[in-house]
């Protein structure tokens, strides 16, 4: 194979390209001489076919492609369009392209053999997969303040199902975390030695930053989960329904139970328990405390009693303890 660059003396890039080119047979494996040619007039411009310094040939065609067919020869600093830029050397992809031409290789041979390929397919999947898994288990650890919602929405009871939810809520938030800071270790690793060439194509780096865009979106909604018994409060007064008792008159000889709730895990759980006891036919006011895990019912006896309002709170998934009862 004969390798050839062409310059003038005084162009400020031929040095560089010399040790570009030098760089990459080195890379791939090739011992062949550059062949470094001053060109010095003109005449031995159109004689060489020389489109400016540096210019660089493999086995006498251009590494550039569409230059090939050109004839503006000048004792000139040359450009090259690189990734949609002007800059004054070939980069290392064309470069690398124009051995492969000379070798008679596919042009789509452009990285290491498939199997890095298929490790980047591989790795590929294990990120999303990890990342879906991440929001999954992020999903389920909030589950205990999720349902009260949910099932205060539809109507339907909790059965203890969000009890169940928060005693597994440690581990599953361990879960989560794992899975994420798996993610982070697929998206930035250093890659493996050799699996490309250093700026070739194939190493997708638009497709690596927008991965971590991904991860970055998927570990806000992520937190997002995983803090959602923090304001589930709000969140519970505002989607479900206010059922207070709108009595026509002020309800006879009220009076007032209160209750011990155990098993409330956030403020959603709360605000859903205050509204299955305010469905109760006769209740007056309910008003659950999460910070004590009290209920204080005012209601007309002669509707409802503290009993109905104990499987009320059990209906909701917790348990009830009556305190006190009076006027």
């Amino acid at each position: 194979m004969k390798v050839q660059l062409f310059y003038f003396d005084g162009c400020p890039n031929h040095f560089p390209a010399v040790e570009r080119l030098k760089e990459i047979l080195l890379q791939e494996g090739l011992s062949e001489h550059v062949e470094e040619i001053n060109v010095t007039s003109p005449e031995q411009a159109q004689a060489l076919a020389f489109l400016g310094s540096p210019t660089i040939k493999i086995d006498g065609m251009d590494v550039e492609p569409a230059a090939r067919s050109s004839s503006a020869y000048a004792i000139a600093c040359r450009t090259y369009r690189n990734a949609g830029k002007q800059e004054g050397q070939p980069d290392e992809e064309m470069i690398r392209a124009a051995l492969r031409e000379a070798l008679g290789q596919p042009a789509s041979d452009c990285c290491a053999p498939p199997a890095p390929v298929a490790a980047k397919n591989s790795e590929s999947k294990s990120t999303a997969v990890v990342m879906g898994g991440s929001i999954f288990a992020a999903i389920l650890a909030s589950f205990c303040c999720i349902l009260p919602i949910v099932f205060g929405l539809t109507g339907l009871s909790v059965v203890g199902a969000s009890a169940a939810f928060a005693a597994w809520r440690p581990y599953l938030l361990t879960a989560t975390f794992g899975l994420l800071a798996a993610g982070f270790y697929f998206a930035y690793r250093r890659p493996v030695k050799n699996e490309c060439a250093p700026g070739s194509a194939c190493a997708m780096p638009a497709t690596k930053r927008s991965g971590r865009v991904v991860l970055w979106l998927t570990t806000a909604a992520v937190m997002a989960f995983a803090l959602f018994p923090n304001y589930s409060g709000p969140v519970a007064e505002l989607l479900l329904p206010d059922k207070t008792a709108h009595a026509a008159s002020p309800a006879p000889a009220l009076q007032h139970a209160s209750f011990r709730i155990e098993g409330m895990d956030c403020a959603a759980c709360a605000v859903a328990v205050e509204g299955k006891l305010q469905s109760v036919p006769g209740v007056q006011t309910a008003r659950i405390s999460f910070e004590q895990k009290t209920a204080e019912v005012d209601f007309n006896p002669a509707i409802a009693s503290p009993e109905q309002f104990r499987k009320a709170i059990e209906e909701a998934g917790y348990r009830a303890v009556k305190t006190n009862t009076g006027a």
